[in-house]
């Protein structure tokens, strides 16, 4: 078993990322995809467990956020910040309203 530095894990990753990475995307498949996920929660009554995640996990977005994340995961990282923190708000307005 070799040690391997941060840099070599780092580019390990990159590798790996840039593999999985399609060179043409598709965006219509991706989206047809997520619906079809998304209406597979609905109906099996899993959408409050993704949102009670989602809003528990508050906490974990901002420390994750604090460090520092590699260049190619930043805007994916922002992206599921803002929906962590939207979720979150959106349940704390809820148990506000409930009051």
């Amino acid at each position: 078993m070799s040690l391997h530095t941060a840099t070599e894990i780092q580019r390990n990753a990159q590798r790996s990322w840039d593999g999985r990475s399609p060179a043409e995307p598709n965006e219509q498949g991706f989206q047809f995809a997520c619906a079809d996920v998304a209406n597979t929660l609905v109906e099996d009554g899993e959408v409050s467990q993704l949102v009670e995640q989602l809003s528990r996990s508050r906490h974990l977005m901002t420390h994750l956020m604090s460090q520092d994340v590699p260049m190619w995961l930043r805007a994916d990282a922002r992206e599921l910040a803002q929906l962590v923190r939207s979720i979150s708000g959106r349940v704390d307005e809820s148990m506000g309203d409930a009051a």
